[in-house]
């Protein structure tokens, strides 16, 4: 009677938790369905009576879809800036994370500390960068563009994922590269053909971590890009937030269509997921 008690009281706490988690959710989705005389209702509607698409395909000046000679432009090169910077950060950012993990596992560069130090630096505000990377882009002439963003966005990313990737590597028993270097294979080739492909679910939960950090990244794209050919969708999102008034609809529609990419591409990769950041071999 105990254990079906229990049994109970934990689902009841789960249900709870996911109430909490998935209600702001939820709201986002209905409002980004619901018409403007329906955004303050008192008491609020959980569920739109009179269900629109205005916020998607409707008046030029807020719709998402919308063209150009609006207020607001629509969103299409704002969500194709994100997937080239947010795709970018993710390949690149796994590479120079696992070349520098491996070092620092496999050969202690660095010494002790070096994997401390690169961590602490994931632990800064993204503000204590922005300024003087503002200054290196705009000496580069680079401000404005994806690489601009790519590199800041970089400095984010990597010091995460070489703090997970050294974990995996000094798991994976040194004998192995010495079996390697045994049948003739360079330090080169033990890595690439022998400890990358054991440390797959690390490089694939790395990979959606700089993905998710570089997708809804905010300040920096906001400081580094001054127009759609390079600003990413959390700018685009700002747009419908005025001095005079909140666009809720169109900003919620457009947080639908910001959503979306990641959250299928984190349930597509979740199985690598959980068991890198599990550290399950």
């Amino acid at each position: 009677m105990m254990k079906k008690i229990l049994t109970i009281v934990r689902y009841i706490l789960i249900a709870i938790c996911l109430i909490f988690f998935l209600f702001p959710v939820y709201w986002l989705v209905i409002t980004a369905f619901k018409p403007s005389d329906e955004w303050f209702t008192m008491p609020p509607r959980f569920f739109p009576t009179k269900p629109t698409l205005a916020n998607f395909f409707g008046a030029k000046e807020t719709e998402v879809f919308g063209g150009t000679t609006g207020s607001i432009e629509n969103i299409f090169p704002y969500l194709r800036n994100s997937i080239v910077v947010g795709v970018s950060v993710a390949l690149i950012g796994t590479v120079i994370s696992a070349l520098a993990a491996y070092a620092i596992a496999r050969y202690r560069v660095g010494g002790p500390f070096l994997a401390e130090w690169i961590i602490s630096i994931r632990m800064l505000p993204p503000i204590v960068s922005a300024v003087p990377l503002y200054v290196i882009f705009t000496k580069l002439r680079l401000i404005n563009t994806w690489w601009a963003l790519i590199l800041s966005h970089l400095v984010i990313v990597v010091p995460l994922g070489v703090w997970l990737l050294i974990s995996f590597f000094r798991e994976i028993p040194r004998e192995i590269d010495e079996a390697a270097y045994v049948d003739g294979a360079t330090p080169f080739q033990a890595f690439f053909y022998v400890v990358l492909p054991l440390s797959a679910p690390g490089l694939a939960a790395v990979a959606v971590l700089s993905l998710i950090q570089s997708w809804g990244e905010f300040l920096l794209a906001l400081v580094l890009t001054n127009d759609a050919r390079a600003q990413t969708l959390p700018i685009f999102l700002g747009r419908y937030i005025t001095g005079w008034r909140v666009a809720w609809g169109p900003l919620s529609a457009a947080g639908i269509v910001t959503m979306l990419p990641v959250v299928v591409f984190a349930l597509v990769a979740q199985r690598y997921l959980i068991r890198g950041l599990t550290s399950e071999r």
